[in-house]
């Protein structure tokens, strides 16, 4: 089903949770290499980094809910990276627009900006985790554009977050289903993981981590990404001759 089409504009489909399945499905088999290669090295250096806290805290300093709340937060660190970068290496297939070489991917990449919005939702998501889960899932939903945001807008971190819930706010449900619901699943994998793999064994937590963590980042990222094209565009279909210059900014985001 469309909408009624603007002039000079191609007509929008309506947002569907299995148009949204297929554009991921598309995007990742048009380009497999993009997609899977950045989320090995993205997900492998949280898989260590997420391995050696739980170690740390667990074994050592007997903090093993801080460590448990800790992973909840690191399910979400990388992602937001992850969605950003796969935005610039593959939004184009959505677009249908020419994908800019991958050096000249690394080198536009706003490398500081996602890291920066990475560190702001472990920090945010691994506090409200502390507490109880629903404002984690919360967060989780409201800010699940901000990686693609900060690429596809050219936004700054701050405009990215603000934009983020705007364009979340009015199709919560589809995005909590889509984005939260599965980081909440990898949580309790994870924690699973990390309750039945001995502690000493530490490669086999790394191992376990990771394959966990590349798993659902490639298709969480996936989803984000063709969230975030649709939400800001509103919401059209794949191949329907959409624009980079559809894109604007509001005035009080500019």
């Amino acid at each position: 089903m469309t909408g009624p089409a603007t002039p000079g504009r191609p007509a929008r489909h309506e947002l569907h949770p299995l148009e949204l399945l297929s554009m991921a499905w598309r995007t990742f088999k048009a380009e497999p290499g993009r997609v899977v290669v950045p989320a090995l090295v993205i997900f492998a250096l949280d898989a260590l980094q997420g391995t050696i806290f739980t170690q740390l805290a667990v074994d050592h300093l007997g903090l093993e809910s801080v460590a448990f709340a800790f992973v909840y937060g690191a399910s979400t660190l990388g992602l937001t990276f992850y969605s950003g970068m796969l935005e610039r290496m593959v939004g184009g297939v959505e677009r249908n627009e020419r994908l800019q070489p991958i050096g000249e991917v690394l080198r536009t990449l706003p490398w500081v900006r996602l890291f920066l919005a990475d560190v702001v939702l472990l920090v945010v998501g691994g506090v409200a985790a502390l507490f109880v889960v629903l404002p984690g899932l919360v967060i989780d939903t409201v800010f699940a554009l901000v990686g693609p945001l900060i690429n596809l807008l050219g936004s700054t971190v701050r405009q990215a977050f603000r934009r983020s819930v705007l364009l979340v706010w009015p199709h919560f449900v589809l995005v909590f289903c889509f984005v939260a619901i599965p980081l909440a699943v990898e949580h309790e994998v994870l924690v699973l993981v990390h309750e039945l793999v001995p502690h000493e064994a530490v490669g086999l937590v790394f191992l376990s981590t990771f394959v966990v963590g590349t798993t659902f980042g490639i298709g969480l990222g996936l989803t984000e990404v063709s969230l975030a094209e649709r939400l800001v565009r509103g919401a059209h279909g794949p191949g329907q001759g959409v624009r980079s210059e559809d894109v604007e900014l509001p005035d009080s985001m500019a």
